[in-house]
């Protein structure tokens, strides 16, 4: 996993080639065209003229998760529950005023889900997930629930002036992928127990909003979908708070 993160990173960052503002406060044309936006690619048409430059129009985030309505025996430890997301890998948007624009993207979503008190995830044989205390004279180190989405945020933009601007609006997640991972101390020796196919949901709907400061802010999100398939699983929603660095 530290891998395939590294590696995301170094891409991420071997793209960059940052521009000035893509808004110019000092336009009074008409502000209405469209962009599209591919990470290194950047294609805007107003009016009859297109132009192509090279810029990065993507955004990395870290943030932690918290669980909310949570059931009995769920305790989703917020300070090792995180996230981890590189958005608007694709990106299309469309000017709507001056200092204001719509954007549709798509980015790659990676969550794990940690519990760290005396309850595990576990998963038996028809498939159904439920907490259970860990096995007699072990040492619990954590379980988790990790699922892997493809997000597609459609937020609103305003810009406060070139370096500052706040944003807000849903984001649809489609999640095809989740597993479990339970570690724990037995006789001084270390245990693992895994499994993949947790039933997940495979969509959710949730609301996201950020302010961001020189390419650097926070961001706050609120799912209230289950993470996982009431028929599957405990139920616990979250909601996350975090880092984003926008390029």
């Amino acid at each position: 996993m530290k891998k395939v993160l590294s590696a995301i990173l170094m891409a991420t960052l071997s793209l960059t080639s940052v521009t000035a503002a893509t808004i110019d406060f000092d336009d009074d044309e008409n502000p209405g065209g469209w962009n599209f936006e591919l990470p290194g690619v950047k294609v805007n048409k107003s009016g009859s003229s297109t132009e192509a430059t090279f810029s990065l129009s993507s955004s990395f985030s870290f943030g932690f998760i918290g669980g909310i309505n949570q059931a009995e025996g769920v305790s989703i430890d917020m300070g090792q529950s995180y996230e981890i997301e590189w958005g608007d890998v694709i990106s299309c948007e469309v000017r709507v005023g001056k200092k204001d624009f719509m954007r549709i993207g798509m980015g790659l979503d990676w969550r794990n889900y940690r519990v760290t008190d005396f309850k595990m995830f576990s998963k038996d044989e028809r498939g159904i997930i439920s907490m259970q205390d860990y096995p007699e004279g072990t040492e619990p180190k954590f379980s988790r629930i990790h699922t892997f989405s493809l997000s597609l945020p459609l937020k609103y933009y305003h810009y406060l002036n070139k370096n500052v601007y706040f944003a807000v609006g849903p984001e649809l997640y489609f999640t095809p992928w989740g597993s479990l991972k339970t570690r724990y101390y037995e006789d001084g020796e270390k245990k693992k127990i895994t499994s993949e196919n947790v039933h997940q949901s495979r969509f959710s709907v949730g609301a996201g909003a950020e302010v961001i400061i020189h390419h650097v802010g926070i961001y706050y999100k609120y799912n209230p979908f289950n993470v996982l398939r009431t028929s599957y699983g405990p139920k616990f929603s979250t909601m996350t708070v975090g880092l984003k660095v926008a390029f």
